[in-house]
């Protein structure tokens, strides 16, 4: 169970539907062999909770079956989307098979649901609860990058201002992160407007995370020019791997 929650936490923060956490890699042989310190110590805290709260095995016993069921109905129901989208099974094998298998756990799943007042109430109020923490922080995230993309500064508007951006060029260069691979973000029109100077070569930094655990060297970043040559602005993409962050000496940081 406890491996299995670290691959679905993983899982579910690359989709943008779980908040990130702190995830440590620990082999580069196999991609899928984490650990999140987080969740454990979550677990941990979870399992004393229920096991205090309960005051039998039987209504232990009453909420794990209503849990264990709950995850094979939604198993076949994910089997069946597979079979039909990725699959192509022919559509009458498809439904014979979620109407064996569906229909039988939903013949189990009646018979437990008598359960939900001996127990079997806090894993449903538990999973309604991570559902819409889940729900919250995906529908955040799908607004705050869309809201970035349409408040992106035109082209046309950074052609206007000129090379000197309306404002004075300082010597150095400035790093400004932002999750955009296309564009202008909209913090460096509230820079243009705010701060007396800006420095004279811009770099958009942009970090994208790959499956795989190291990146090669020679792929590690992608440069491009964001506007004209004078303009001095560019865009760094930073492909990183899952083995890449976990040492921080000086000598892992030189290999960039």
């Amino acid at each position: 169970m406890t491996t299995a929650i670290f691959s679905i936490i993983k899982q579910a923060t690359a989709l943008g539907c779980f908040p990130r956490l702190k995830i440590i890699h620990t082999s580069r042989k196999f991609m899928g062999q984490i650990y999140i310190p987080v969740m454990n110590w979550f677990l941990l805290v979870c399992c004393l909770a229920f096991v205090t709260t309960f005051g039998s095995i039987n209504e232990i016993g009453n909420a794990y079956g209503i849990a264990e069921l709950g995850v094979m109905m939604m198993t076949t129901i994910l089997v069946t989307i597979i079979m039909l989208l990725i699959w192509q099974v022919n559509i009458i094998v498809v439904l014979c098979f979620l109407t064996l298998f569906l229909g039988l756990e939903l013949f189990f799943f009646s018979s437990v649901l008598g359960s939900v007042a001996d127990g079997s109430w806090v894993l449903l109020v538990f999973a309604a609860v991570l559902y819409l923490v889940m729900y919250i922080w995906n529908y955040g995230t799908k607004l705050k990058y869309e809201t970035e993309v349409k408040q992106k500064l035109s082209m046309d508007l950074m052609m206007d201002l000129g090379c000197n951006l309306g404002t004075v060029r300082a010597p150095g260069i400035g790093l400004l992160y932002n999750e955009l691979v296309r564009g202008v973000p909209a913090i460096f029109g509230h820079f243009l407007t705010t701060m007396p100077a800006i420095h004279s070569m811009i770099i958009f930094v942009c970090i994208k995370w790959v499956p795989v655990p190291v990146v090669p060297q020679n792929e590690r970043f992608l440069f491009r020019r964001v506007c004209p040559k004078n303009y001095h602005m560019f865009r760094c993409i930073a492909s990183m791997g899952t083995k890449m962050y976990a040492k921080r000496t000086p000598k892992h940081l030189n290999s960039f």
